[in-house]
């Protein structure tokens, strides 16, 4: 399983929140950034989430869990620890 973080501007939260959280486990730390976990590639997770959509925009990164530090809401420790790398 992959972790991703995906981020889009908050103004089509109504187009791409639903689709985020059909993909796996997630956790919202922001208004507009998720991290998920899936077994999908990051474009095919962009071809789901624009689906329809495409001129809107988004990013998607592969997430390195071996390496991470800061402070942040507990369930954003909880994802990342769980899917260490």
């Amino acid at each position: 399983m992959k972790i991703y973080l995906i981020q889009y501007t908050s103004s089509d939260k109504l187009i791409f929140e639903p689709r985020i959280k059909q993909l796996g486990d997630w956790v919202k730390y922001f208004d507009d950034n998720y991290f998920v976990t899936s077994n999908l590639s990051a474009n095919e997770i962009y071809k789901y989430l624009t689906d329809g959509f495409e001129n809107k925009s988004i990013i998607i990164i592969q997430v390195n869990t071996s390496n991470y530090y800061g402070r942040m809401n507990t369930k954003v420790w909880d994802i990342l620890k769980k899917h260490k790398s």
